[in-house]
């Protein structure tokens, strides 16, 4: 389907419902962001 892991599709709809429901800054999406995403280390 659409939210296979190999499209990673299932990774950012996680993400977009903790958005949804849970009050997060900008800056902590940023760090999700790089540290999944980018494979940076964690900066928090």
């Amino acid at each position: 389907n659409g939210l296979a892991s190999e499209f990673g599709l299932a990774d950012m709809w996680g993400m977009c419902r903790l958005l949804r429901i849970a009050p997060v800054s900008r800056e902590m999406v940023l760090n999700y962001v790089s540290q999944h995403s980018l494979g940076l280390p964690k900066s928090y």
